[in-house]
């Protein structure tokens, strides 16, 4: 394994060995795939920060839908979150997010500043939502992870 400018690569001997034909370019000249997964390095330890294609930029400055959206999950009457980017004429996107509540949390106009509130807390500005949106339910893959594509 290493880390090349924040993205995870790995190499295995059987890197594409079940791939019909000529799979060289999954790899770089080295035999390292890049996975996509962006990593921050916090002292002597790499952290996962997100996945490189959800990154919403933000007037240059890069935000990690997953590190909003776990300060929106511990929220306690928040059941998941996705976050996401929105087109801004003046910022080239903005984070907005979904939320889903527990039930019996009531409606989200009563608790929305709390959750924003957690989020300038714990958030540089730039990566708190400027909308949170109620909504019934968000698609999950059959492994759990979040449907991010078409949000």
């Amino acid at each position: 394994m290493r880390v090349v400018d924040g993205s995870l690569r790995i190499r295995s001997p059987r890197t594409a060995a079940r791939y019909l034909g000529d799979a060289h370019w999954l790899a770089d000249a080295d035999g390292f795939v890049d996975t996509g997964d962006m990593l921050e390095l916090r002292g002597d330890r790499f952290f996962f920060a997100g996945r490189r294609e959800g990154i919403v930029n933000v007037g240059g400055q890069k935000v990690h839908p997953e590190e909003v959206e776990a300060v929106i999950n511990q929220h306690p009457a928040v059941q998941i979150s996705r976050v996401r980017g929105r087109n801004s004429r003046i910022t080239g996107a903005i984070v907005v997010a979904d939320v889903v509540l527990r039930p019996g949390a009531g409606p989200l106009e009563t608790i929305r500043d709390d959750i924003l509130d957690a989020c300038r807390q714990a958030l540089p500005p730039h990566k708190v939502p400027a909308t949170l949106t109620e909504v019934a339910g968000l698609d999950v893959t059959e492994s759990g992870k979040l449907v991010r594509r078409g949000a």
